[in-house]
């Protein structure tokens, strides 16, 4: 009698643990604190911008648009324009040339690059011409404006530089195919992580001038890094042999890394490589092989991320339809929700590169978010789908640590 107590004890223990306890808590899922449309006419003012946002308008021609924390269009600008003025009193003209702008988050300062050519032109943040500069890289500014990354046209090299242009790190692969970067000076883990084809990844941190590169020995797919908590996830391809046979298998690598130095280095004025490897925590099998660029974010401790669904109930071919997936917590083990066709007969295609994401923040923690422009909207964390939505066609997220702002066709919508 005692040994059967005893083993049914056990038992209920055993099975207990493995239900996540958290799965009857509420979630409190942000809410829209405001929706704004595009104005039409000009807004002019000193207030601060939380975000700015774009709008492409003609070749090269774009309309920005700055919110307040609040979520309100506090200023318009229509940038380069036709032509500009310089100090010389020479005018360079904008008409039917093609190109780009880059900005931090709060429209300190905006950076207009050409298509084709070398010559970029720096603007205030009122829309005023300041100086031009030659740089034939594609530019990205950092969130908080801090620094510059200039990447080459083969995206064998990416280049840190400061407001003035100034070369702060220098990073060559073989092709860098996926890149994440915060300017963040009181970041502890790192500020830059980069991934190559090849398999090789790059942690770095700027501001401190020191960096950490690795090979993985697989080929790279996809990578998220969170520098707030030193979390890695990554999609690689690598070949096992099962009963002398070879084939391609995708694995979700989980890894934590933290760049250290000794408190006695004193400061130095070129990036240092440390000594150091990224802790694998733990490895998992999809059971279906991805294609690149798939969307990933790490919320929490969780990994979320679409991807081709397996095959289903259906007998749908794998492939066919979508699906996502995610890890409950710390725990290596992946679960799935199909979502729908890859794409659906007349309507948009959801291969998975076309999505955007973001971790979402929420009353306790975060979530994660995927946006489509054709309206599917979805929102998970370890307990799943959260949340889906068809009627939100989103071009663009800009999450922050209090709110996320979702850029529409017609207005951007703020979630609180």
């Amino acid at each position: 009698m005692i040994l059967r107590l005893t083993f049914g004890v056990v038992f209920a223990t055993y099975f207990l643990w493995q239900l996540p306890f958290s799965a009857t808590a509420q979630v409190r899922l942000p809410e829209i604190a405001a929706a704004v449309t595009f104005p039409e006419s000009a807004i002019t003012g000193d207030k601060p911008v939380a975000a700015v946002f774009y709008r492409r308008t003609g070749a090269g021609q774009y309309r920005i648009f700055g919110l307040d924390a609040g979520g309100a269009i506090t200023r318009t600008l229509s940038l380069p324009g036709e032509q500009v003025k310089k100090a010389d009193e020479t005018s360079v003209s904008f008409t039917g040339k093609e190109g780009y702008i880059t900005a931090p988050e709060n429209g300190a300062y905006f950076v207009w690059y050409p298509q084709i050519g070398q010559q970029v032109y720096v603007f205030n943040e009122q829309g005023s011409f300041l100086w031009e500069k030659d740089e034939s890289h594609y530019l990205q500014v950092l969130p908080r404006g801090r620094f510059i990354m200039a990447a080459a046209g083969d995206h064998s090299r990416l280049i840190f530089l400061n407001p003035d242009f100034k070369t702060q790190a220098d990073f060559q692969g073989v092709l860098f195919t996926r890149y994440l970067s915060d300017d963040n000076p009181d970041l502890v883990h790192g500020q830059v992580c980069l991934g190559s084809l090849d398999g090789e990844i790059i942690i770095a941190h700027i501001d401190r001038k020191i960096y950490l590169r690795q090979k993985l020995g697989y080929a790279l797919k996809s990578l998220v890094c969170n520098f707030d908590s030193g979390e890695l996830a990554a999609i690689v391809e690598r070949t096992v042999t099962e009963d002398k046979v070879s084939r391609q298998i995708d694995f979700l690598i989980r890894a934590r890394f933290s760049l250290k130095q000794a408190k006695d280095d004193k400061p130095v004025e070129t990036m240092r490589q440390l000594n150091q490897e990224i802790d694998i925590q733990g490895t998992i099998a999809m059971p279906v092989r991805t294609v690149m660029a798939s969307p990933m974010v790490l919320a929490d401790d969780s990994v979320c991320f679409i991807q081709a669904a397996p095959v289903i109930e259906n007998n749908a071919a794998a492939g066919e339809a979508l699906a996502l997936y995610y890890t409950q917590g710390a725990k290596n083990k992946l679960y799935h929700v199909v979502i729908g066709e890859m794409t659906a007969a007349g309507a948009a295609d959801y291969s998975p590169d076309l999505w955007k994401s973001a971790a979402l923040p929420l009353q306790n923690g975060s979530a994660c978010i995927f946006a489509h422009r054709s309206g599917k909207l979805l929102v998970a964390n370890r307990l799943g789908l959260l949340l889906t939505r068809n009627d939100l066609p989103v071009e663009r997220i800009v999450a922050q640590r209090n709110a996320a702002f979702l850029q529409t066709a017609k207005g951007i919508l703020t979630l609180r």
